[in-house]
C-alpha cells in the first residue's frame, strides 16, 4: 500500500475550483438574501435609536425650558403674593388709622356736646337756685314783716327757716 502523500496534501485542482465557485455562489446568495436585509434592519434600528435619542434630547430641553419657566412663574407668584400681602397690610393700617381718627373725632364731638349739656344744666340749676333764693328771701321778708318780734324771736325764726330750707 502505497500512500500518495503529495496527492493527499494538495487536493485536486478541479475540486478546488468547484469549491471556490460554490463558496462564491454561497457568498453572493448570503449577501443578497441575508447580509443586505440584515444591514437594512441594523440601519433602521440605528436610525430608530438615533431618533429616540434625539427625541429624548428634545424632551429634556423642553423639560428644562418648562422647569425654568415654572421657576420664573413661582418667583413671580411669590413676588405678587408678597405685594398683595404688603398692600393688604397698608390698606389695613390705613383703615385702622381712618377708624381711629373718626373715633377720636366722634369722642371729641361727644365730649364737647356733653360739656355743653353740662354747662346748660349748670346754668339752668343756677337759674332755678336764684329763683328759689329769691322766693325764699321774699318769703322770709314776708314772715319777718308780718310779725314784729324781738331779737330772740328773730333768732328763733331764722333758725327754723334755715332748718326748713336745709331739710
Amino acid at each position: 500500500m502505497s500512500i500518495d502523500v503529495a496527492g493527499k496534501l494538495f487536493p485536486n485542482l478541479a475540486t478546488i475550483v468547484i469549491q471556490l465557485i460554490s463558496t462564491g455562489v454561497l457568498l453572493i446568495i448570503f449577501k443578497k438574501f441575508f447580509w443586505i436585509p440584515v444591514q437594512k434592519y441594523f440601519q433602521k434600528r440605528a436610525d430608530f435609536i438615533e431618533s429616540q435619542i434625539e427625541d429624548a434630547r428634545t424632551s429634556q430641553e423642553k423639560a428644562k425650558q418648562l422647569m425654568l419657566e415654572s421657576e420664573e412663574q413661582a418667583r413671580q407668584s411669590a413676588k405678587e403674593y408678597h405685594d398683595i400681602i404688603e398692600k393688604a397690610k397698608d390698606d389695613a393700617l390705613r383703615v385702622r388709622d381712618d377708624l381711629l381718627t373718626k373715633a377720636k373725632e366722634e369722642a371729641a364731638r361727644k365730649i364737647e356736646q356733653a360739656q355743653k349739656e353740662i354747662e346748660a344744666e349748670k346754668q339752668q340749676a343756677r337759674e332755678e337756685m336764684k329763683k328759689e333764693m329769691v322766693d325764699i328771701a321774699i318769703e322770709a321778708a314776708t314772715k319777718v314783716m308780718s310779725k314784729e318780734m324781738n331779737s330772740q324771736e328773730n333768732q328763733q325764726m331764722v333758725e327754723e327757716f334755715v332748718d326748713q330750707v336745709v331739710h
